[in-house]
Order: C-alpha cells, then structure tokens, then sequence
C-alpha cells in the first residue's frame, strides 16, 4: 500500500511539473513598446510615425528580428480595427509574437479624519 501511494505522489508530481511547463510563458521586457498607436488610430515607431501596411517592413529596418515579441502600446480607449490591422501586417512580414499592453495608471486618494 505504501508503495502504491509513493507511486501516486510520483505521478501526480510529474504530470504537475509537465503542466506548468508546458503552458507558462515571459514576456520580454514589455515596458518598452516598439508600436504605439495613440487614441487618433496613428501608429508610431521609434518617436517617427508610420503608415499601415509599412509597420513590418520599418521593424525589419530597424533591426528587429521575426523571432522577438513586438510590444504594442494602445491607447485605453482602443479601436480593434487598428490592431487587427497591426497585427495582419505583422504577421505578412512574418513576425507573429506580437503583445498588446496598455499604460498602468495608479491612483491613491487620502480620506481626511471627521
């Protein structure tokens, strides 16, 4: 019996150990976005703007490789016609790990005593 439940606990820590792995993903350093798209719908690399349906060929130019993540910074109030169009150019170039990430704001307030 107790060999039974050794063998239990193997399985059960093995299969845990393969789940983990097997879906956890990093993200690269997501702080710094190579895209912006602004709450206008323009899109910006590098501080200089850029048409849609040149955003893949100005990454390749500037170096970025097909295998790193692209950081895309969207406005809070975001059109899905514009990312989905990002991402369409994209991936024609090739560059299909593409992560949409939005600027954190925290706010505080502090309560006076009555």
């Amino acid at each position: 019996m107790a060999t039974f439940i050794k063998n239990m606990m193997i399985v059960l820590i093995a299969a845990n150990c393969c789940m983990s792995c097997t879906t956890s993903r990093v993200i690269e350093n997501s702080r710094i976005p190579e895209v912006e798209i602004d709450t206008f719908g323009k899109i910006w690399i590098n501080d200089k703007p850029v048409k849609l349906g040149k955003i893949g060929r100005t990454l390749q130019h500037a170096g970025f490789r097909r295998e790193q993540e692209v950081n895309i910074l969207v406005a809070d109030t975001r059109d899905r016609r514009t990312m989905r169009a990002v991402t369409s150019d994209l991936v024609k170039r090739g560059f299909t790990r593409s992560v949409f990430i939005t600027n954190k704001s925290a706010t505080s307030s502090i309560k006076k005593k009555r």
